[in-house]
């Protein structure tokens, strides 16, 4: 009985090792076996789609479907109330589809938000296509491939629980109170029809993405600055094209604008680092310190290419090339290619200019290095209000004062011009057979230097003039 127990335990063992063995070989296959392959090939597969599907397949907290004047909210986080999409909580939500007379509200209190746009077209009829109004960043990511429109309305009804009549906002198509970043590689078209195009009462970058922009003030602002970053951008603007009550900085991409006024302001500093920029407008940049260190600038301007004004107390304008290739072309008449109220530095880069007067500066100016061309000439030397093949005009020479078709004098010094921008014969102050002044005297100044806007009756010391002002004029002259 023993001796038979012993042969059922034995086989019994026997019998689990061989069955043990076979499992764990075949758990523990060699690499290349099938096991093992297909395997691998699922976890590729997935990972695949994963990639593909990108934050829609991961992070996606609803999906809005918007149709005529009503959208559709699937998932969490978002509800809506008629065209009006408010978003509650922080997460991604996808946009899709065409929306007439309504909008999306973001009121997400301190949590980040991604508005991914899938091919949506939004036209407000009352106020922002895109208000938000509470959050702490948001991303407005353009998805690959799509196309998306973004308008406002003409005008603005504040008498929601999300706008502020008082202070008039929001104030843009697409308006925020928190950063805001525009990203992704697809088409995104912003209509300002009121006024603003895009508005960050915060910080506001720009990146990757193809942005066109049409509008009735400025296109794109950022109050506590604006960063650029391999964005393809067109705009036409009756404001500024760029707009910061501090900072901008242009990193790379490419640039076009068309703008009534700046091209790109900066209350405080304007940094350009790279990419392409082609601007029309009244000014081209504009901030308290302008530098240049790389890139290429095409400016037409109508008033200064490049203005330095004292809009940082405390600070000393200064417009500083380091590098680059600048070209500016000026309108006739009161113009200047580079103003500076304070120093103009150039050190490197290669600027060439068209215009009767090339530099204005009211500190110092320095060229240190780089190339530096003015109506064809290439300059050893910075002089104020020199005008290269129209030398003479513009500059602070005693002799040649320019004046207008009444003979009165410029304030800047600067001659009147025909349509084809060049100086109208015989607008000059009457001058003796030297070439100078009647009585060697020049015409008079004001306390800043500027000459005064007035009659022949300025020069000193002419009979039938007012003595008393013309003494009191030649003495500040």
């Amino acid at each position: 009985m023993k001796s038979l127990k012993r042969i059922i335990i034995t086989v019994l063992v026997f019998s689990l090792s061989f069955f043990s063995l076979a499992g764990c070989g075949a758990l523990k296959s060699e690499p290349g076996s099938a096991q093992s392959g297909s395997t691998a090939q699922d976890e590729e597969t997935t990972q695949s789609k994963k990639q593909a599907a990108g934050k829609k397949y991961d992070n996606v907290s609803a999906e809005i479907k918007l149709s005529g004047a009503s959208a559709k909210v699937e998932g969490t986080g978002a509800e809506a109330d008629g065209g009006t999409v408010i978003i509650k909580k922080g997460g991604a939500y996808s946009i899709s589809g065409k929306l007439t007379g309504g909008g999306i509200v973001v009121d997400a209190g301190d949590e980040d938000v991604t508005l991914i746009l899938s091919g949506a077209e939004i036209t407000s009829s009352d106020s922002s296509a895109v208000n938000v109004y509470k959050a702490g960043t948001v991303t407005l990511e353009v998805s690959d491939g799509t196309e998306n429109v973004m308008s406002d309305a003409e005008s603005y009804v504040y008498d929601g629980s999300y706008s502020d009549k008082t202070n008039e906002e929001p104030s843009a198509c697409i308006f925020s109170k928190s950063d805001l970043i525009i990203t992704g590689g697809g088409k995104l078209r912003v209509n300002g029809n009121s006024g603003n195009a895009v508005k960050s009462k915060d910080y506001l970058t720009v990146e990757n993405t193809l942005l066109t922009i049409e509008c009735e003030n400025n296109a794109l602002t950022g109050n506590d600055g604006v960063s650029v970053n391999g964005a393809e951008i067109d705009i036409t603007a009756k404001g500024d094209g760029i707009h910061s009550n501090t900072d901008v900085e242009i990193n790379s991409g490419k640039i076009t604008v068309k703008s009534d006024d700046d091209a790109i302001h900066a209350d405080s500093s304007l940094t350009v680092n790279g990419g392409e920029m082609n601007l029309t407008a009244h000014e081209g940049l504009e901030a308290t310190l302008v530098t240049v260190n790389d890139g290429t600038v095409v400016i037409n301007a109508s008033d200064d290419g490049i203005n330095a004004a004292q809009k940082t107390d405390g600070v000393t304008p200064a417009v500083e090339i380091n590098g680059g290739d600048i070209t500016i072309t000026m309108g006739a008449g009161d113009t200047d290619a580079i103003d500076s109220n304070g120093n103009i530095i150039i050190n490197g880069g290669k600027l060439t200019i068209t215009a009767q007067s090339g530099f204005d500066y009211d500190g110092k100016a320095e060229l240190n290095g780089g190339e530096v061309y003015l109506n064809g000439e290439k300059l050893s030397e910075i002089t104020n209000q020199f005008g290269g093949g129209m030398r003479g005009f513009g500059s602070r020479d005693a002799a040649n004062r320019p004046a207008d078709e009444n003979g009165e004098f410029f304030r800047d010094g600067t001659p009147p011009t025909d349509e084809n921008g060049e100086p109208i014969e015989g607008k000059t102050p009457p001058a003796d057979g030297n070439g100078g002044f009647p009585g060697g005297k020049t015409p008079p100044t004001d306390e800043d230097g500027n000459f005064i806007r007035g009659s022949r009756r300025g020069f000193p010391g002419e009979s039938g003039n007012n003595t008393a002002a013309s003494a009191s004029d030649s003495q500040s002259a």
